[in-house]
């Protein structure tokens, strides 16, 4: 977990690059690759930092689950929106490991309370406990 102070301005490309230094330092294979993103603003971003960041957990050993979420009106999503399908994107075309459980998909969710951001949470959380079938041959 990042520790985080307000001070103004939103800057994606820092954070991305923050977590993405934190999930390479803490990669285990034994782990689900998930980032949490959270916004209540709009910022530019390039697909490719997106895509250089799924890539890269990908090039680790699996597909990162990223989830973003923005607090306030949908109107001021459209990055995060974005962001949550270029992850989809690399993550459905990451090669696929037989024994392992597939992971959980990438999403995007807008939340307009405390009571909606939990519940967003506790649905994350809840799709990493559930356990996954898969086909062995």
């Amino acid at each position: 977990m990042l520790s985080h102070r307000a001070g103004g301005g939103t800057n994606f490309l820092k954070a991305l690059q923050a977590g993405g230094t934190v999930m390479t330092q803490k990669w285990s294979t034994e782990r689900t690759p998930v980032m949490i993103f959270l916004s209540d603003g709009e910022c530019s971003i390039s697909d490719m930092a997106i895509q250089d960041l799924c890539r890269s957990a990908v090039r680790l050993g699996k597909p990162l689950s990223f989830h973003s979420i923005s607090f306030g009106q949908d109107s001021s999503s459209s990055s995060l929106r974005r962001m949550a399908n270029l992850a989809l994107g690399v993550q459905n075309n990451a090669p696929r490991n037989p024994r392992t459980p597939p992971s959980i998909p990438s999403s995007f969710a807008v939340a307009l309370d405390a009571v909606q951001l939990a519940e967003t949470f506790l649905g994350i959380a809840e799709s990493l406990r559930k356990p996954r079938g898969a086909l062995m041959y």
